[in-house]
């Protein structure tokens, strides 16, 4: 069985009507750890915060965030640890990602043209997520429990239980609907607070690196470096898991809609 650690950047609303400066971008990021793996990678990242404590001073308890890395905020205020550190940081922490027995991939969704499609932001991104995990799974022969950050508790709940009796999604290879229920997700989603979790905290750092990567919505300023996703991949191996938009196309580890 899988563990599926899930965790957002950026936000839902589609004008400045709706949210105050809302991001072109929602995006959704999966950290995927098989049940046989879990003790070694949460030892892994447990070591991973003390030698960043023995380093550079950042206490293991506060949780690390995409956006303070970025801003000096949460965890880096007063630390005196300046930008291009920072950056340093974060870099480290992707390429020690694929070190661990774990896979990682993220939604992306570009949110004025999905609404005007008629998406909600929410449902399309859960739809998506829900999609792959189960395909992951069932190409496993296994199955999954999704451990969300919360905030979102009876939204997620409502659409895996829908998902899992009804899902009719139009066939790739010609016309047609097939309904394809998502039956390889087990239990209701089963929320976790990320400042308790060191795999909620590290899918909202892969999440934020989707949103700011050169393949979805460069930060603007020119402060985030726009690779920190494709770090995910180095001479160690590839956690993405590239298969997620093996039919659709799209950058590596991420579904893109529209």
């Amino acid at each position: 069985m899988y563990i599926c650690y899930i965790d957002e950047s950026g936000d839902t609303g589609v004008s400045s009507q709706t949210i105050h400066s809302p991001t072109s971008w929602f995006v959704l990021n999966g950290f995927l750890i098989h049940e046989s793996s879990w003790i070694a990678v949460l030892d892994a990242l447990v070591n991973l915060r003390r030698n960043l404590r023995t380093t550079y001073g950042l206490p293991t308890r506060p949780e690390l965030k995409g956006h303070d890395f970025r801003s000096g905020k949460g965890i880096f205020k007063n630390t005196g640890i300046s930008l291009a550190q920072r950056m340093d940081i974060y870099r480290s922490i992707m390429n020690y990602q694929t070190g661990l027995q774990i896979r990682t991939f993220s939604v992306a969704i570009r949110k004025q043209q999905a609404s005007v499609r008629g998406w909600d932001i929410r449902y399309c991104a859960w739809t998506f997520l829900l999609q792959r995990l189960d395909t992951f799974c069932r190409s496993k022969k296994s199955h999954c429990m999704i451990m969300p950050d919360e905030g979102h508790g009876f939204f997620i709940r409502q659409r895996v239980r829908s998902m899992r009796r009804f899902h009719h999604i139009p066939s790739h290879y010609g016309p047609g609907v097939l309904n394809l229920p998502v039956s390889r997700i087990l239990e209701d989603p089963n929320n976790r607070r990320s400042q308790d979790s060191y795999f909620v905290q590290m899918a909202d750092l892969n999440a934020y690196a989707t949103l700011r990567s050169h393949h979805i919505d460069p930060d603007p300023t020119g402060k985030m470096d726009q690779t920190m996703w494709d770090n995910l991949s180095t001479v160690t191996g590839d956690v993405r898991l590239l298969v997620v938009n093996r039919l659709r196309g799209g950058p590596p580890g991420i579904v893109k809609y529209p």
